[in-house]
């Protein structure tokens, strides 16, 4: 995490964009047209291979129709019924005309399907069996015990398909053949034969795949039964005698389809159909690394051309982002020397039309920020210098209200009470203004300074100024700042009642309203219109006691206090002028206010 939070080089930036800009999405088209690729290569594999396997599929079932038509054939011609029951009946010297009948008939319908018969084989119900062409293996006992006889008896007249049988013939050469049965029904005193076994050659299923047979040597086409034995091959069946057991687990259950198996540690690609009337399984098995051969002489170019590819890139990225980064690592250390102090740390510029414009631009800024240091050493030597003199000329504050305190002493020694009180309210007066330990002072106190104000005034015009102070009792607490109703007092005595020589008030009102406190001061003068408030507002008259003007105080409360606060002036009824300040509710001395909204 901590690497993380740290700033990273603009090197280090640059680079790892480029890999994730470019590199990132390269490396993953090139994979993902790959995967696109092998995927398409494999569906047009499948998609031709099933349409082999739907063709090997109705050929076999036609096949297979073929076997139970022929035995069907066999079980409903009377004329091979008859001879058979005859030669069940007939002495031993009498049986050969109907052995002759039967192999001549028999033989007619081998020849019609070219030699497909191998065996016909005719079991009686008093227990005898004829064979046509070649003999069967087991004994008559041990085939009536079988499965399939029952079942063949229970249904006279329907062709019971049994399939692929090993070894059921003497003397065939072909230890697989495909046999049916069925039973002839019952009539009695015109034919005893009790089931017919038909034996069919097998070469015809394994013709078939050979015909359908690829062009690739590790793929081979297989014939399964519901038993997983292998009915046929396109290589013979030499040693396969049943298929895989996990393989006929997956095939076993579903019509048709394709998966990735192992078989002998090889991947295959297994692709399966069901012949409809059997049940069994065309099989196509091909090794998944010949299938993909194409698709790994592909991938292998595809990835050393983008290796090569990557290779060039980041080279020429290296060398970009170094000539990119080089003019910045020379100003970054550039600056860092002159914030040790070194202001002749100039820099060369080089590098593209931005760096050099840069570098320019630093060195000017060098040159201004050595000319800025200059000006303020000669201005601040010039503001020493003004300092200096300003003090000498400056009046010490505690030797004017000392003066003050004597002036106060001799008039009350000589009971001249008038210079006196004068004396006493200047000297509260000039004591509150040079007081710097705040610019804030409660309004009970700027109330009391006001009335001193007041005081001498009254004596500086010589008549009586009568003032109605309503100041509430909540608000005598809060701070105000310093010389903020003077001004507007003195405002309503020389330019509102200057010119009324009896009758002349003024009024001083305090409140909380709205979150602030508003202090209203009003005189019954001789009063301004809106235009000539709105130009009075506007002009800096200062006062001749503070030298802070009407304009002044509304500034100063807004710079203190924000927009929200200020001064306003308006007309008062029925006579006079109205000043009306609204100010934030203090009640502490800190000159620290946030500004409100």
């Amino acid at each position: 995490m901590s690497m993380l939070r740290k700033p990273w080089k603009i090197s280090t930036l640059l680079y790892l964009l480029l890999f994730v800009m470019v590199v990132v999405p390269v490396i993953t088209l090139s994979t993902v047209i790959l995967q696109v690729y092998k995927h398409d290569l494999l569906a047009q594999t499948t998609s031709r291979t099933l349409q082999t396997l739907h063709s090997i599929t109705y050929t076999a079932e036609q096949e297979t129709k073929k076997v139970m038509y022929i035995t069907a054939n066999i079980g409903v011609d009377q004329e091979i019924l008859t001879n058979a029951t005859l030669l069940s009946q007939a002495e031993s010297g009498n049986s050969q005309m109907y052995i002759d009948f039967l192999n001549s008939a028999l033989n007619r319908y081998n020849a019609s399907i070219n030699n497909y018969i191998l065996s016909v084989s005719f079991f009686f119900k008093n227990g005898g069996v004829f064979s046509y062409n070649r003999n069967l293996i087991d004994d008559p006992t041990v085939i009536h015990q079988t499965d399939w006889y029952a079942k063949t008896l229970s249904n006279s007249n329907q062709v019971h398909f049994i399939g692929l049988k090993k070894n059921v013939l003497h003397d065939s050469g072909k230890p697989y053949v495909i046999t049916a049965a069925v039973s002839p029904e019952f009539i009695p005193g015109l034919q005893n034969v009790e089931l017919i076994y038909c034996a069919f050659n097998r070469s015809s299923f394994e013709n078939l795949l050979r015909v359908n047979q690829t062009q690739n040597v590790d793929s081979d086409f297989l014939i399964v039964d519901k038993n997983r034995q292998v009915i046929a091959s396109s290589y013979g069946l030499s040693n396969i005698n049943q298929v895989d057991e996990h393989i006929f687990e997956k095939i076993n259950d579903d019509v048709e389809g394709n998966f990735i198996s192992k078989l002998d540690d090889k991947s295959m690609l297994v692709t399966y159909a069901t012949v409809p009337n059997t049940g069994w399984k065309v099989i196509h098995q091909i090794p998944y690394s010949k299938l993909t051969q194409t698709y790994d002489q592909i991938s292998k170019v595809v990835i050393i051309f983008t290796i090569v590819c990557m290779c060039v890139f980041l080279m020429i990225s290296f060398f970009l982002v170094r000539g990119l980064t080089k003019p910045i690592h020379l100003l970054v250390r550039k600056m860092t020397s002159v914030v040790g102090g070194n202001l002749n740390a100039k820099i060369a510029a080089s590098g593209s039309a931005e760096m050099v414009t840069l570098g320019h631009t630093f060195n000017y800024m060098l040159d201004h920020i050595h000319r800025l240091i200059v000006q303020n050493k000669e201005e601040e030597r010039a503001k020493h210098i003004a300092e200096f003199d300003a003090l000498q000329s400056q009046i010490n504050p505690h030797f004017l209200i000392n003066t003050l305190n004597v002036i106060k002493l001799i008039a009350l020694v000589n009971k001249i009470d008038n210079i006196r009180h004068i004396t006493v309210a200047l000297m509260k007066l000039v004591s509150s203004s040079f007081n710097r330990g705040s610019t804030l002072n409660p309004l009970s106190e700027e109330i009391e300074n006001l009335k001193h104000y007041l005081f001498i005034m009254e004596n500086r015009f010589g008549k009586k100024i009568s003032v109605v102070w309503n100041v509430a009792e909540e608000t005598s607490s809060l701070y105000i700042l310093k010389l903020l109703l003077q001004p507007i007092v003195e405002n309503c005595i020389v330019h509102g009642l200057d010119d009324k020589d009896i009758d002349g008030r003024i009024w001083v009102n305090t409140c909380i309203a709205k979150g602030s406190l508003h202090i209203e001061i009003a005189d019954n003068g001789v009063g301004m219109d809106m235009e000539q408030l709105n130009s009075y507002m506007n002009q800096n008259h200062e006062s001749k006691f503070s030298g802070i003007g009407i304009s002044n105080v509304k500034r100063r409360i807004q710079v203190q206090y924000g927009e929200h606060y200020g001064l306003t002036i308006q007309p008062n009824e029925p006579a006079g002028t109205k000043f009306v300040i609204r100010v934030p509710l203090l009640t502490t001395r800190s000159e620290d206010y946030d500004l409100q909204e």
